[in-house]
């Protein structure tokens, strides 16, 4: 069963970004997002569109080494992510760690299970199982460095 949750904030205009690759949405600074208490404001940042565009290149070349254990994915659990890049809308937030660092945190979602309108261009997505439709990432700028990969299980 899959668990899929709309958390809206209409007011804080989340900015598009699109190329011939990918389409997402930044979301501000003051974006609230969903179940993160304990992330104060201070430690948000809003993401610049330069910004994004070379994670994406880094993603682009990096995402098959990440990828190559392939987990949640495959058979009943959904596509390969690293061969279906393209496929995925994303949704990006700024967060400042403990250390200073500034890193974004993207969150990926199958374009066709973010339901027919354009909810996820202004709401954060967070779903419960759907195997590799569902996934994040987490991406240090300044090391240019990814971690914390994660893809939804299924129920």
């Amino acid at each position: 069963m899959l668990n899929l949750i709309w958390v809206s904030s209409f007011s804080q205009n989340p900015v598009l970004v699109t190329s011939d690759d990918f389409q997402g949405v930044i979301f501000s600074r003051i974006y609230e997002i969903p179940y993160s208490n304990e992330i104060p404001l201070e430690n948000r940042f809003t993401p610049s569109k330069r910004e994004i565009m070379e994670l994406e290149k880094s993603l682009k070349d990096q995402l098959k080494f990440i990828n190559r254990n392939q987990p949640n994915q495959g058979r009943h659990y959904g596509p390969i992510i690293h061969k279906n890049l393209r496929k995925y809308i994303r949704q990006y937030v700024g967060i400042i760690n403990e250390n200073g660092q500034r890193i974004i945190h993207v969150n990926f979602v199958w374009n066709g299970y973010s339901g027919t309108d354009d909810s996820w261009k202004s709401s954060f997505v967070i779903v419960m199982d759907g195997g590799s439709h569902f996934w994040n990432i987490n991406y240090r700028i300044e090391e240019k460095e990814f971690f914390d990969f994660s893809v939804n299980g299924v129920a």
